[in-house]
């Protein structure tokens, strides 16, 4: 029972900070992380496998609203921010719970049994919590990360494909299929 009581001191104290910082991680950081990537893909699929000629032919009349770069770039952007502090947060869960250990550990000034056993569980709790929080939220970054990574891909593609017809000419691609 002691047991339990101890866990649930450590949760009101600094472990609760571990679990508050997983919960915003997963309640508000990954949703947004999931919109802004949804949104980002919803944009750039329909432009990634149009013919370059179509592609600059939008960017020319600066009023289709199908392919808007200054909108791409800003959704990129946003999706790479969440991105980045997803991954932050996700770094830094061992280091709390190491870092919950090492002050539970330091305050141990007398070295009797209770006191010994009381300042040891205490560590072990934000340890574990560390722990487990991190091998939840990396399990989630393996699910995410190819996503980013092909928006990444469609994006770059899509910005070299252009690059290389303005500075080629407009017969660029044409020219090199045949």
């Amino acid at each position: 029972m002691q047991f339990f009581v101890i866990i649930f001191k450590n949760l009101l104290g600094y472990d609760g900070l571990i679990i508050i910082l997983a919960i915003v991680n997963l309640f508000y950081i990954l949703p947004r992380l999931k919109k802004s990537n949804a949104e980002l893909e919803h944009s750039l699929q329909p432009t990634i496998y149009l013919p370059i000629e179509k592609i600059i032919n939008s960017i020319r009349q600066n009023n289709n609203s199908e392919l808007d770069l200054h909108l791409l770039r800003k959704l990129k952007e946003k999706e790479t921010k969440c991105y980045h502090v997803f991954v932050s947060i996700t770094t830094i869960f061992p280091l709390m719970g190491i870092l919950g250990t090492i002050i539970s550990l330091l305050r141990l000034v007398s070295f009797n049994s209770d006191t010994i056993m009381l300042n040891f569980t205490t560590a072990l709790t934000s340890t574990f919590w560390g722990l487990v929080c991190a091998i939840i939220f990396k399990a989630i970054d393996g699910t995410v990360s190819p996503k980013i990574a092909f928006n990444d891909d469609n994006f770059n593609l899509l910005i070299s494909r252009i690059d290389r017809y303005t500075s080629k000419g407009d017969n660029y691609e044409t020219k090199n299929i045949s």
